[in-house]
């Protein structure tokens, strides 16, 4: 149940990224084209949502098998050699988590402690007005009388989608062991680009005079 509840939120999250950076391109392209005019926090916020996307969606796109992989030599191992191979590949792939998390770790951590801030994008003031100066700079890093947003937020999805993507190999490395899968799964592009053809074929095939 737990495990259903949290996907559905993961996609909820994922629409509603990619809902608002397109929204964003849309707006900006209106305005510079039709408005001769622009706005600089929009193309900064556009790239915070890109990345957020990316990086919240990589640990998604395990679970789905939405990652593109090289497994033709894997397939024409016994299937003995695949779990093996599975587990080695998963290691690896924890490996590369854990120095991404802890690089992580370090970076957000020297801008916490500077208290960089975003070029652009200013905190409402309804965030802010009540906030104690002293309290909002020495625990969140944030200048009331500049209320821009700090670099250490808007960046942490650096940590957050990290976590995400090693529990998610931690999933597949349990599922491989105690024998549900034998490894990745990933997208195959070229089957998926034959059955698009095969799709319009029948479609073309299939005149409105055919049907009575």
């Amino acid at each position: 149940m737990m495990s259903r509840f949290f996907s559905h939120i993961e996609e909820v999250v994922l629409n509603a990224l990619i809902t608002a950076m397109t929204l964003l391109v849309f707006v900006e392209v209106i305005a510079r084209f039709f408005f001769n005019t622009g706005f600089l926090w929009i193309q900064e916020l556009t790239l915070t949502i890109c990345g957020w996307f990316v990086l919240f969606g990589m640990s998604y796109g395990v679970k789905v098998g939405a990652h593109i992989g090289v497994d033709a030599f894997v397939k024409k191992l016994p299937r003995r050699g695949r779990k093996y191979t599975a587990i080695l590949a998963v290691t690896i792939c924890l490996v590369y988590c854990g120095m991404f998390l802890f690089g992580s770790w370090e970076y957000l951590a020297k801008m916490y402690q500077i208290g960089v801030p975003m070029e652009d994008i200013d905190l409402p003031h309804f965030l802010i007005g009540g906030l104690d100066g002293d309290f909002a700079w020495e625990y969140l890093r944030i200048d009331v009388e500049e209320p821009a947003v700090p670099l250490w937020i808007s960046q942490s999805i650096l940590l957050i989608g990290f976590i995400l993507l090693t529990w998610r190999f931690l999933q597949l490395a349990l599922a491989i062991i105690t024998d549900k899968t034998d490894g990745f799964a990933f997208a195959d592009e070229a089957k998926e680009s034959m059955h698009l053809i095969d799709q319009e074929a029948q479609a073309d095939d299939k005149q409105p005079g055919d049907e009575k």
